[in-house]
């Protein structure tokens, strides 16, 4: 079903579709709970953790879901038409297993809102920069008038927010591999993917599976569509071509910060040239780094795809302020600078972070641990980065890495990282150790969850914490 099959003033769904299960009681989930709920269906509910009253559960609850009791058993399944899984809910778990075992389909939030509301979806996804990514776009819209919402992995289930969304409104989405698991008509007008590395493999396992889950967004793409991918990231542009290929699939464009060959919008002596032969230079832009050049390039070549004005376009990118968390300023506390990048939960974010900031910086890693590999992070720290200092439940790898790299590589100019308790004790530590014009960096490589509800929160708390220093003058 498409937006045109829709009616303007009300959400619908197939009508077989009478009662539904959702696994997980997370943001996305309960949403998806109230939205079904408002469109007449019955609606249970179910997480495989006793959770005490998570945000939203009351007005789901108040919707008319029911909570189902633990443990989870296949015979919650009895009766149910659908099953809409949270993201963070693995496909492995034993009551989706049983659910594909019955024949009864299983939809992400994101298939859930494709399915129900009458508009247009912009999609964007990548290991790396998709919350910058996806609000430049959503601020080129906005520069242009047209109307908008910026929804999805950046902050919003698209569910919650359904009865607020009219039929001329355009969605732009950051969609995330856990989201596009269980897609399978959704078909973005638009899509883009920024690029993939190694990130949440202890739970794809491989980054062929990886990347099937990101392909996905493409996948129901026709003629009539668009689909753009990062020409320098081998997987992406690999997958780029393959699209391309597809008699019956979108127009294919390619963007690169690497070389004008084979690109559409590329980066070349201090300007991106985009799509259709406008130019801007880099000096006017307020993103800096060649990771933020990328995320430019991907947003103003998916505007232009979607005819948004390249007058709005160019504006949009030298007027967008950034986002919360991404390379973001803390402030300067006796001539140091604290910069939060708390959204870096993965070791390519990190590095690029590193990169931001090539010299005299002290370096705060550590969280939830993702199967990654930290030696390449060890290996960019031999140049720029003063110190380290580790936190959270991957400490030990991390420092495992660190040695490794300095032991068996020969590296002797990796730092010696540090343990601390928590995120507190090694702020302290890297603002008693920074000199005058130095850099103290929260950029993790780690999920937050050990310690934090969110990336946002450990973001947060490291601006409270500067704050406090400042006010204080230590």
């Amino acid at each position: 079903m498409r937006a045109d099959d829709i009616g303007a003033d009300h959400l619908r769904l197939e009508t077989g579709l009478q009662t539904v299960l959702v696994v997980g009681m997370g943001r996305s989930g309960l949403a998806a709970a109230r939205l079904l709920s408002s469109i007449g269906r019955r609606v249970l509910l179910s997480d495989a953790r006793e959770c005490a009253d998570p945000p939203g559960l009351e007005a789901a609850i108040a919707a008319g879901a029911r909570v189902l009791p633990l443990p989870q058993d296949a015979a919650h399944l009895e009766g149910v038409h659908l099953v809409v899984k949270s993201p963070g809910v693995p496909g492995e778990v034993g009551l989706i297993v049983a659910a594909h075992e019955a024949g009864i389909p299983v939809w992400s939030e994101v298939e859930l809102a494709f399915r129900t509301l009458p508009v247009t979806f912009n999609a964007v996804t990548g290991t790396n920069g998709k919350t910058t990514t996806t609000a430049l776009l959503g601020h080129m819209f906005e520069t242009a008038r047209i109307p908008v919402r910026v929804l999805g992995n950046i902050g919003t289930a698209i569910t919650g927010v359904a009865s607020e969304i009219g039929p001329g409104q355009e969605l732009v989405v950051e969609l995330s591999s856990f989201q596009l698991e269980d897609v399978h008509e959704f078909r973005p007008a638009a899509g883009v993917l920024l690029n993939l590395t190694p990130d949440h493999l202890d739970r794809h396992g491989t980054m062929e599976r990886y990347l099937d889950c990101k392909a996905k967004m493409f996948a129901r793409q026709v003629a009539a569509d668009h689909a753009v991918f990062n020409l320098d990231d081998p997987w992406v542009s690999g997958l780029g071509h393959d699209v391309r290929s597809r008699a019956d699939g979108p127009r294919v464009t390619f963007f690169s910060t690497l070389s004008r060959v084979g690109a559409d919008s590329w980066l070349e002596d201090g300007y991106l040239h985009l799509l259709g032969g406008a130019t801007v230079a880099v000096s006017d832009l307020p993103l800096r780094g060649r990771h933020n050049m990328e995320n430019c390039l991907a947003a103003a070549t998916m505007a232009l795809v979607r005819s948004v004005p390249v007058e709005a376009v160019l504006e949009g990118l030298r007027t967008f302020p950034g986002v919360p968390h991404r390379l973001e300023s803390a402030g300067v506390v006796r001539g140091v600078a604290y910069v939060n990048d708390s959204k870096a939960t993965n070791v390519e974010a990190t590095l690029k972070a590193i990169a931001a900031y090539p010299a005299g910086t002290h370096l705060i890693l550590g969280g939830r641990d993702k199967a990654s590999d930290y030696r390449p992070i060890a290996r960019a720290c031999v140049d720029g980065c003063r110190a380290v200092y580790l936190i959270g439940e991957a400490a030990p790898l991390i420092g495992e890495a660190f040695e490794r790299v300095r032991v068996d590589e020969g590296r002797v100019g990796v730092p010696r990282p540090s343990v601390h308790a928590d995120l507190e004790t090694a702020l302290a530590a890297a603002g008693a150790a920074a000199g005058h014009g130095e850099t103290v960096l929260l950029a993790p490589a780690c999920a937050s969850f050990d310690q934090y509800a969110d990336f946002e929160e450990r973001g947060r708390h490291f601006m409270e914490i500067v704050k406090r220093m400042g006010e204080s003058g230590r």
